[in-house]
């Protein structure tokens, strides 16, 4: 049985172009994230801890999510954990409304592969997709945080009740990502990529509207595609390196036997081993070259650059692409 939550998430299917993958070539916009170390300094710390003033205060964002004054707890809980998803200790709402999803069955040989996004992008899509606040979790820090809400509904009251000694109240606004084309409107449309904020390059703002994917995932990579599992001539892909049924097949780049941050690996929610956007990502950061250097942009597990002017080193052109295509 599949452990999708296919029961609350219907399938919409239009035409559309072939996909595109904006981010495989690594490009990032301006961070003020070092992206050195660990997820504290990168742009997936939510408590902006490379962005307060020297009191320790996120004063810039304070008014547009809770600062929880904990890094993990913005998608992790060690109890009381979303029901709906089969994640790791998944502490977010999920969105449980439609994707429209990557159709055309010919191309590259999908027909019958196709399916819905499953847990390994289903807890990036809750960030991403632009609907769901970047602070709607279920358990907030403290003895008093559990909102008894294991089956993921937002809960917009719940989440203005936080407080903590120390850290500013609730914002009582809760900005999504926002719209994947751009904001036109002022910071009163409680989105992070609106007018006022990211939705332009330059200065101390990066523009975050390419991170928004949107509730339309045909112009992304596709996502809940089942690999082939049968290789060789004809065949468009290469063998992952081990397959673990029930859990994942990896591409073990350095024999170690173990599904390193660094390698691609395809997730098996219960249909065989897919595509999600954990294949490609981490959210916690992939050092380039070795401990100590600058992570590889975007998340990326392997990255399709050279060396950059930010000191990082990539894996060659097209490594990222190369590693599950046989071309």
């Amino acid at each position: 049985m599949s452990l999708k939550i296919t029961s609350q998430i219907a399938l919409s299917i239009s035409l559309a172009g072939i996909s595109v993958f904006t981010l495989a070539d690594g490009w990032d916009p301006d961070s003020r994230a070092t992206n050195i170390g660990s997820i504290a300094n990168t742009r997936h710390n939510l408590t902006l801890s490379y962005n307060k003033d020297a009191g320790g205060q996120g004063l810039i964002m304070d008014f547009a999510r809770n600062d929880y004054g904990a890094i993990c707890v913005y998608c992790h809980t060690p109890h009381g954990a979303n029901k709906q998803i089969n994640a790791p200790l998944w502490n977010r709402t999920v969105n449980p409304g439609n994707y429209t999803i990557y159709d055309k069955e010919t191309t590259l040989g999908l027909a019958g592969r196709i399916g819905l996004p499953g847990p390994g992008s289903l807890t990036c899509l809750s960030c991403h997709d632009g609907t769901i606040a970047i602070d709607s979790i279920l358990n907030m820090p403290g003895s008093a945080g559990y909102g008894n809400n294991e089956l993921g509904t937002s809960d917009q009251n719940f989440l203005n009740s936080w407080s903590a000694a120390g850290k500013p109240g609730p914002s009582t606004t809760h900005f999504t990502m926002g719209d994947p084309a751009g904001a036109a409107n002022s910071v009163a449309d409680n989105t992070c990529a609106n007018s006022a904020c990211h939705a332009s390059k330059g200065g101390a703002r990066a523009d975050f509207r390419v991170f928004v994917l949107g509730t339309d995932l045909r112009d992304d990579h596709v996502v809940g595609i089942r690999f082939p599992t049968t290789f060789g001539p004809g065949i468009d892909f290469n063998e992952p390196d081990i397959t673990i049924p029930g859990k994942w097949a990896f591409y073990d780049t350095n024999g170690s036997g173990f599904a390193e941050k660094n390698e691609v690996r395809l997730y098996d929610s219960g249909e065989g081993p897919e595509v999600e956007c954990a294949s490609c990502h981490d959210p916690h950061g992939i050092p380039s070259n070795g401990p100590g250097t600058k992570f590889n942009p975007s998340f990326l597990r392997v990255n399709n650059s050279g060396v950059n002017a930010d000191g990082v080193i990539g894996d060659g052109p097209s490594a990222l692409c190369l590693t599950c295509h046989a071309k």
